[in-house]
C-alpha cells in the first residue's frame, strides 16, 4: 500500500539519536548509520503492500531485538479487525462508485426516454396537422361536389325548358349542334362523376388513414403510461440509493475517527516506550560498557528511524484518507446533485406526460370528430352519388326525349290512332256482347222465375205428400189395433176388418208401394229444388263475370281515351316546335344570305 523498502546495517558507528535518516524518493530510508567496516547487509523488499499503519508499526516493532551478526528477518502479521473494516469500508466506497455509475446510466436512459417522448409529441402533432389539412381538403371537395350537382340540376332544368319550349325536330344542323351540346353537357357530367370518385375515394383513404393514426395514438399512450409508470419505479429506487449514499460518508467519517483515534493512541504508546527505552539507554550507558552502549545507541538510532519512516507514512495515510473522504463527500455531493437532477427530471417528465395526457385526449376528442365528419363526409358522398346519378339517368332521359326523331312521333301518333280505332271497335263489340249478355240475363232472369215457380210447386207438392202420408200413417197406426188375422185363411191374404162405424182396408202390398211413392215424390222434390238453386247460382256468377268484364272493357276504352288525346297534344305542340324551327331556321337562312350580300357588296 506505501511501497517503501527497509534496509538494515549491522556494526555500523554509533550515531546520536538526533541524527535522521536520509529517505529515498519512494518515502523509505536509504540508509541507517554509516560504518568503515565492510559490513554485512541484509534487504527486505515486500512485494505486496501494507494494508494499514497499523500493520506497519506491527511489522517494524521488533527491528533490533534480533543479534547482531545476523540480518534482519521480519514476518507479515496477520489481518487485524481494523484491517479488516477498512477493507470492508473500501469495498462499500468502490460499491458506491458503481452505484453512481448505474444512477448515470439511468440519467442518460431517462434522457433518451425524455427525448423519445418529445419525438412522439412532435409526431402526433404532424398528424394532428396532417389531419387537419386532410378534413380541409375533404370539405373543399365536399364543397366543390355540390356546385357541380347543383349545376348539373339547373342543367337538367334548362334542358328540360329548352326541350319543353322548342323541341328539337328542325333540320339537321340545328339537331347536330343540340347533340354536340348536349354531349358536353354529358361529358361534363361524367367528369363531374369520376371527380366525385376520386374525392370519394380519398376521403375512404383519409379515414383509414385516420383510424390508423388513432389507434397509433392509443399505443403511444398505453407506452407512455408504462414508461410513466417504470420512470416513478425507478425515481423511488433513486430515492433509496440516495439515502443510502448519504448514510454512506457518514459511517465512513465515523470509521475515519475511530482510525485516527487508534492511531493517536498508538502513537501516544509509542511514544511512552521511546521515553521508556530512552530511560533505559541512558541507564544502559552509565552501567554497561562503552560497546554496549554503542550497539543500544545504533539500536535506537534504528528504531528512531523507523519511528520517523513510520510517522511519515501515518502523515501521508492520513493525506490520503482526507483525501479519499473529501472524494466521498465530493461523489456524495455530485450524487446528490445528479438525484436534484432527476428529481426535476422527473417533474418535468411528470409535467411532459400530463400534457401528453391532455393532448392525448384532446386528439382523441379530434379523432371523434374527424370520424363523425368523415361519416357526415360518406353519408354527403353517397347523397351526393345518388343525386348525380339521378342527375346523369335525367340527362340521358333527356337526351333520349331529344334524340328521338320525328318518324317515331309519327310512328306512335301512327299506332296511337290505330290503338284508338281498335279500342273503339272493342268498345263497340263490347257494347254488342253487353246487349247480348243483358239480354242473356233477362232470359236466364226469367228462367230463374220459372225454376222458381216449378220449386214452389213441387214444394207444395211435397207438403202435400207429407200430409197425405201422415193421415195414412195415423189412421194405419189407429186400424192395426183392430185387426184380426184368421188362422184358417192363406197367410199371404190379410184381411183387415174395419169396425162397424166403415173403415178402410189395405193390404201389405198397397201399404208398401204407397210409402215408396212417397219417397219418390220426396227425392224427385229434393232433386227439383237443388237443381233449380243450382241454375240460379249459375245465373248469377255469370251476371257478375259479365259486370266485372264490362268494367274492364270501360277501364280500357277510358284509358285508349286518355292516351289519345296525350297523344294528339303532343302532336300539336310538336307540330307548333316544328313551326317555330322552321321559323328560325328560315330566319337565320335570311340573316345568313344577307349578311352573304352585305359581304359581296364590301368586296
Amino acid at each position: 500500500m506505501f511501497g517503501f523498502s527497509i534496509r538494515t546495517k549491522q556494526n555500523a558507528s554509533p550515531r546520536t539519536a538526533t541524527d535522521s535518516p536520509k529517505v529515498t524518493a519512494n518515502g523509505s530510508p536509504a540508509s541507517v548509520g554509516f560504518s568503515p567496516k565492510q559490513v554485512e547487509v541484509g534487504e527486505i523488499d515486500t512485494s505486496a503492500p501494507f494494508q494499514s499503519v497499523k500493520a506497519a508499526v506491527n511489522l517494524f516493532r521488533d527491528v533490533g531485538a534480533s543479534p547482531v551478526s545476523h540480518p534482519t528477518t521480519i514476518k507479515k502479521p496477520a489481518k487485524t479487525p481494523e484491517e479488516q473494516r477498512v477493507l470492508v469500508k473500501e469495498t462499500q466506497l468502490h460499491l458506491i462508485m458503481k452505484e453512481l455509475d448505474g444512477l448515470k446510466v439511468q440519467l442518460k436512459s431517462t434522457e433518451a426516454t425524455k427525448t423519445q417522448a418529445l419525438r412522439d409529441l412532435q409526431k402526433a402533432k404532424r398528424t394532428l396537422h396532417d389531419l387537419t389539412g386532410k378534413l380541409e381538403t375533404v370539405c373543399e371537395s365536399k364543397q366543390a361536389a355540390i356546385e357541380s350537382t347543383e349545376a348539373a340540376k339547373a342543367r337538367a332544368k334548362d334542358l328540360e325548358a329548352q326541350k319543353s319550349s322548342n323541341p328539337v325536330v328542325g333540320p339537321e344542323d340545328a339537331w347536330r349542334e343540340q347533340y354536340k351540346a348536349s354531349a358536353g353537357e354529358l361529358n361534363y357530367a361524367k367528369q363531374e362523376l369520376a371527380n366525385l370518385r376520386q374525392d370519394f375515394d380519398a376521403v375512404l383513404e383519409a379515414k383509414l388513414a385516420a383510424f390508423q393514426e388513432a389507434a397509433d395514438a392509443h399505443h403511444l399512450t398505453v407506452v407512455n403510461r408504462e414508461r410513466a409508470d417504470q420512470f416513478a419505479k425507478e425515481v423511488s429506487t433513486l430515492h433509496q440509493t440516495l439515502t443510502q449514499v448519504k448514510l454512506a460518508p457518514l459511517q465512513a467519517q465515523e470509521e475515519n475517527a475511530k482510525l485516527n483515534a487508534e492511531r493517536e493512541s498508538h502513537l501516544q504508546s509509542l511514544k511512552i516506550t521511546k521515553e521508556e527505552a530512552d530511560k533505559k539507554l541512558s541507564a544502559l550507558r552509565e552501567e554497561s560498557d562503552p560497546e554496549a552502549t554503542r550497539a543500544i545507541a545504533e539500536k535506537l538510532e534504528e528504531t528512531n528511524a523507523m519511528i520517523e519512516v513510520l510517522r511519515e507514512q501515518l502523515n501521508s495515510v492520513k493525506v490520503s484518507d482526507m483525501t479519499a473522504w473529501r472524494d466521498a463527500v465530493s461523489e456524495r455531493d455530485n450524487a446528490e446533485w445528479a438525484l436534484q437532477e432527476i428529481l426535476s427530471e422527473e417533474e418535468s417528465l411528470k409535467r411532459r406526460v400530463d400534457s401528453l395526457r391532455v393532448e392525448i385526449e384532446s386528439t382523441n376528442k379530434i379523432q371523434v370528430e374527424l370520424r363523425s365528419k368523415a361519416e357526415e363526409t360518406d353519408l354527403l358522398a353517397k347523397r351526393l352519388q345518388v343525386e348525380l346519378e339521378k342527375s346523369k339517368e335525367e340527362l340521358q332521359a333527356t337526351m333520349e326525349r331529344i334524340t328521338k326523331p320525328e318518324e317515331e312521333i309519327n310512328s306512335k301518333i301512327k299506332e296511337l290512332t290505330l290503338e284508338a280505332d281498335r279500342a273503339k271497335r272493342e268498345a263497340e263489340e263490347m257494347k254488342n256482347s253487353t246487349e247480348i249478355f243483358k239480354q242473356e240475363a233477362e232470359t236466364a232472369r226469367v228462367e230463374t222465375r220459372a225454376a222458381e215457380a216449378h220449386l214452389e210447386i213441387a214444394l207444395r207438392e211435397a207438403e202435400e205428400a207429407k200430409a197425405a202420408q201422415r193421415v195414412a200413417d195415423y189412421k194405419i197406426h189407429s186400424a192395426s189395433k183392430k185387426f184380426t188375422f184368421d188362422e184358417d185363411e192363406d197367410k199371404q191374404e190379410k184381411v183387415v176388418s174395419s169396425e162397424p162405424n166403415g173403415g178402410i182396408k189395405l193390404s201389405t202390398e198397397e201399404y208398401e208401394s204407397l210409402c215408396n211413392k212417397v219417397e219418390m215424390l220426396k227425392t224427385e222434390a229434393d232433386v227439383k229444388v237443388a237443381t233449380a238453386m243450382a241454375q240460379v247460382e249459375t245465373i248469377n256468377g255469370s251476371e257478375k263475370e259479365l259486370l266485372k268484364k264490362m268494367e274492364e272493357r270501360m277501364r280500357e276504352t277510358e284509358e285508349l281515351e286518355a292516351a289519345i288525346e296525350d297523344a294528339a297534344k303532343r302532336a300539336e305542340v310538336d307540330e307548333a316546335a316544328k313551326k317555330v324551327v322552321e321559323g328560325e331556321l328560315l330566319r337565320w337562312r335570311l340573316e345568313e344570305g344577307e349578311s352573304s350580300r352585305g359581304r359581296e357588296d364590301s368586296d
